[in-house]
C-alpha cells in the first residue's frame, strides 16, 4: 500500500510537469502552433492545448494506469518529470 501511496504522489507531479510541458513551455511552441494552423485559434483542439484543467485530464490518462502498478521502474521513470515539476515551483517561489 505504502509503494501505491507514493507511486501516485510521483505519477500526480510528473502530469502536472508533463502538462506544464505541453501547454506552457517554449519548448513544446512549436507543437501548439501547427495545432493553431491544423484546426485554427477557435478550435477545440486549440482550446485543450491551452487549458491545464482539459490536459492535465489527458495526460492522467495515459500516465495513472501504470502508476497503478507501483513498480520501481514506474516509479523511477515518473520521478524525472516530477522532480522537474517540484524544482521548478521551489525555483519559481524564489524569485
Amino acid at each position: 500500500m505504502y509503494m501505491l501511496v507514493i507511486s501516485l504522489i510521483v505519477a500526480t507531479l510528473a502530469v502536472a510537469r508533463v502538462t506544464r510541458f505541453l501547454i506552457e513551455d517554449r519548448l513544446s511552441v512549436k507543437w501548439r502552433q501547427w495545432v493553431i494552423k491544423r484546426w485554427g485559434p477557435d478550435s477545440l483542439p486549440s482550446y485543450f492545448i491551452h487549458c491545464p484543467w482539459c490536459m492535465g485530464m489527458w495526460v492522467s490518462l495515459l500516465v495513472v494506469p501504470a502508476a497503478l502498478f507501483p513498480y520501481q521502474w514506474v516509479v523511477a521513470i515518473y520521478a524525472v518529470p516530477a522532480i522537474s515539476m517540484v524544482t521548478g515551483l521551489l525555483l519559481d517561489r524564489k524569485e
